[in-house]
């Protein structure tokens, strides 16, 4: 089968590798389609995964569906078409035992399908039944692409204190940040705005419409004008980038007494913080990461009910042959992309 394999820092070939074998418990998916992550993008850069020991023909891809060739032993048919999480968790655990499956004690935030094993940039994929979902016909092959962004956004805004007419700051322009200003603005907040250090992936959030006002990060006076226009504070704030400069927007931002809820992923052990600010502002500082399984399965609902529709955020769709580009296009600073999905 053909797979878009990472062979170094920035390379992908397209290569032929052996179809992935069956064993219990396990399904055999023809992949239809896999979004491009910026975890992806990480790897790239870094030419490797999260593997401890090196794998042949490692290929990423997490954000993937398919239609079942061969179900095994599980209750799937073939032909139904379907969806991975990519969580690779123990089920045994305490977390696990407790619902809280994405926080199990295994995971760590990397022991993920195209993390550590071999992913969705690829013509077939074997993998654990238990992890995979049915998809309704009424989310398309792109939308699914779409899915784990989505649950990202979808289980921060549940982890956050948002209430009716509540003010909601976004910082990051980025796919989970435009998606969590969709889902915080149907949650009922009464003023949406993002903050964002450039305009780069801005063009489709200000085509959607859901944001009601933009400051520039790099403004030094963006504290100022965000406590005005805000009229003393956001109520929630949601953290999308990872990053020591990005959190202190949030701070910027909040107003005393209000969340931040903290999604992005820092490329460092640690990042500086305000903690006196913290405390003295009675500021709440909330983790958020991927979703509870159940969280899974209703974010496929809010796709398949018409409630999100996940493929306007789509900027580009481009085939596995042009994996490597897709990438080169990401990080681009002539390009304003947003989401792209490749197509099988």
């Amino acid at each position: 089968m053909k797979a878009g394999v990472l062979t170094g820092p920035q390379r992908i070939e397209i290569r032929r590798v052996p179809v992935p074998e069956m064993a219990p418990g396990m399904l055999k998916i023809r992949i239809s389609a896999c979004g491009v992550c910026g975890s992806d993008i990480h790897m790239w850069k870094a030419g490797k995964g999260w593997s401890p020991e090196p794998l042949d023909n490692f290929h990423m891809g997490h954000e993937f569906c398919g239609v079942v060739v061969d179900p095994g032993d599980s209750g799937f048919q073939i032909g139904d078409r379907v969806t991975f999480w990519a969580n690779l968790y123990c089920g045994k655990c305490d977390m696990c035992r407790a619902g809280k499956e994405h926080l199990c004690r295994d995971v760590h935030g990397t022991n993920y399908i195209g993390f550590v094993c071999n992913g969705g940039y690829a013509e077939y994929f074997v993998g654990k039944a238990g992890n995979a979902y049915k998809l309704p016909d009424t989310v398309s092959d792109v939308a699914a692409g779409l899915i784990d962004p989505l649950m990202v956004a979808y289980h921060a805004v549940r982890q956050s204190s948002l209430k009716l007419h509540d003010k909601v700051l976004v910082v990051g322009s980025g796919i989970i940040a435009q998606l969590i200003g969709g889902l915080a603005k149907k949650a009922g907040a009464s003023a949406l705005a993002m903050s964002r250090i450039d305009e780069r992936q801005t063009g489709k959030a200000r085509e959607i419409g859901d944001f009601d006002a933009y400051f520039d990060g790099n403004d030094p006076d963006r504290a100022a004008k965000m406590q005005e226009a805000s009229e003393g504070g956001f109520d929630v704030v949601f953290e999308a980038v990872g990053a020591g400069e990005s959190l202190a927007a949030c701070m910027d931002g909040v107003k005393p007494g209000g969340e931040i809820v903290m999604i992005g992923n820092s490329m460092t052990p640690t990042v500086p913080f305000e903690l006196n600010r913290a405390v003295l502002h009675e500021v709440r500082l909330t983790g958020s990461v991927s979703c509870t399984r159940k969280e899974f399965t209703e974010t496929i609902d809010l796709i398949a009910k018409g409630i999100i529709d996940a493929e306007k955020y789509v900027t580009g769709i481009l085939p596995l042959d042009q994996l490597q580009h897709a990438f080169e296009k990401q990080i681009s600073p002539a390009e304003s992309v947003l989401k792209t999905v490749i197509r099988l």
